[in-house]
């Protein structure tokens, strides 16, 4: 036989050999990265769930909050104490975030604010007409 042909034979088997054994180790490289992809989606998504629960909670905590002020307005108002302008302006912002926060999520109880809502915007129509905020 050839000595070239030999060492030709010997280096196509040998850089066969390694040709394959690299392509081996990007493809075990590709498999890992593809694992470590899929747990950082799987992360991800469950960041994203997390973050929507505690928005929605947040936006429920800024509801009953808005609530409140609204019901101890009235109850200041019952008690016969003027406001200024500006405290009506506050409250009805908050009346009018409230309502909007009522709509978009129907199962949050709402049954607490209806009259008192009603009595505040008929109070501020009046107060308005007549000038004789605090």
């Amino acid at each position: 036989m050839d000595k070239e042909l030999v060492i030709t034979v010997i280096v196509a088997v040998i850089g066969s050999n390694a040709l394959w054994g690299f392509i081996q180790f990007l493809m075990e490289r590709k498999d890992k990265k593809d694992d470590c992809s899929k747990k950082i989606m799987d992360m991800i998504e469950k960041l994203d769930k997390k973050i929507d629960k505690i928005d929605k909670e947040a936006q429920e905590r800024e509801a009953i909050t808005a609530r409140v002020r609204i019901l101890k307005f009235m109850d200041e108002l019952l008690e016969g104490r003027k406001h200024t302008k500006d405290s009506y302006d506050q409250v009805m912002t908050d009346i009018t975030n409230y309502n909007k926060y009522c709509s978009a999520n129907p199962d949050f109880k709402n049954n607490q604010t209806e009259a008192t809502i009603e009595y505040i915007n008929k109070d501020y129509q009046k107060r308005l007409e007549k000038h004789d905020f605090l």
